[in-house]
């Protein structure tokens, strides 16, 4: 069977309808996949961040935790949080997203869309701090315990403060580092297909061929080592003879494409064997037609 990929278990599916519906021989295999990951952090009270940090980069938390402040004083609900946040964090942010949608969509004059990019960079750069400031909030209300619409008490008075720190560029060994690690456990599928199915790739839809250009691509080949073998299918011919002709090189104008099946050759005999197109006898192979 050759293996075309490994993928989330809707995507293997939405491949592998694809294929069967080409009148392929498809077998999915489902195991569990997990993924480790590792971030640095500074971790301390603010009034110790404050100490730490440089004051052009210890103001912009700090800002983030004011705009908190305000917000949770003005009775934010966990409905109405987080775009009281962004209000509170820039009274335009909605005006600036309206403005980058105008560029996106299109629909502008040359000449209206030559104003609007002028100022698409600072937009840009001020979207990304409220974003910034989003994430960075809800870190600290989880450190700190705190949850929207619950009294607060004296939690923000000098909260817990966690943020992102580069043991290559900030200090190395800092007294404050702290690592989260996530351990992500999730559900895969590889996608197998008889090799001699291959040959069925003209019949795959055009869904397939937009969606799965990369699939398409190994699909293709592996059709093309089996049509050559199929062209001098006949007689007798040894398995290193057979192995040999598993590998073609195509030239376009400079560009080379080189396929090499040669240590797959045998898993391809098998398969034309299983389909009745030859039959593998110790290191000889009698083509059958």
């Amino acid at each position: 069977m050759f293996k075309l990929g490994e993928y989330y278990e809707d995507v293997a599916r939405d491949i592998a309808t694809h294929l069967k519906d080409a009148g392929m021989k498809v077998d999915i295999r489902t195991f569990t996949d997990a993924n480790v990951e590792s971030f640095d952090f500074l971790e301390g009270r603010m009034s110790e961040l404050k100490e730490e940090l440089e004051e052009k980069r210890f103001s912009r938390y700090e800002r983030y935790i004011n705009a908190l402040r305000a917000v949770l004083a003005k009775g934010a609900t966990s409905e109405n949080f987080r775009e009281l946040f962004q209000i509170e964090m820039d009274p335009e942010v909605n005006e600036k997203r309206q403005q980058l949608r105008e560029v996106i969509s299109g629909d502008l004059s040359e000449e209206e869309l030559e104003i609007k990019k002028q100022n698409l960079a600072s937009i840009m750069k001020d979207l990304m701090n409220v974003s910034n400031a989003e994430s960075f909030v809800e870190t600290q209300l989880n450190r700190n315990g705190i949850k929207i619409g619950e009294e607060v008490g004296d939690r923000l008075d000098d909260p817990i403060i966690r943020i992102f720190y580069d043991p290559e560029e900030d200090e190395e060994d800092h007294r404050l580092a702290r690592i989260t690690t996530n351990l992500t456990f999730y559900p895969k599928a590889e996608v197998f297909i008889d090799e001699f199915s291959a040959t069925l790739v003209g019949e795959l839809d055009e869904e397939f061929r937009e969606e799965y250009d990369e699939e398409l691509f190994k699909i293709e080949y592996l059709a093309e080592i089996i049509s050559n073998l199929m062209k001098s299918s006949s007689g007798k011919m040894g398995a290193e003879t057979f192995y040999e002709r598993c590998t073609f090189q195509l030239e376009d104008e400079g560009n080379i494409l080189e396929v090499d099946g040669i240590r797959v050759g045998q898993e391809i005999a098998k398969s034309l064997e299983k389909n009745g197109v030859l039959k593998i006898k110790g290191d000889t192979i009698k083509w059958k037609h």
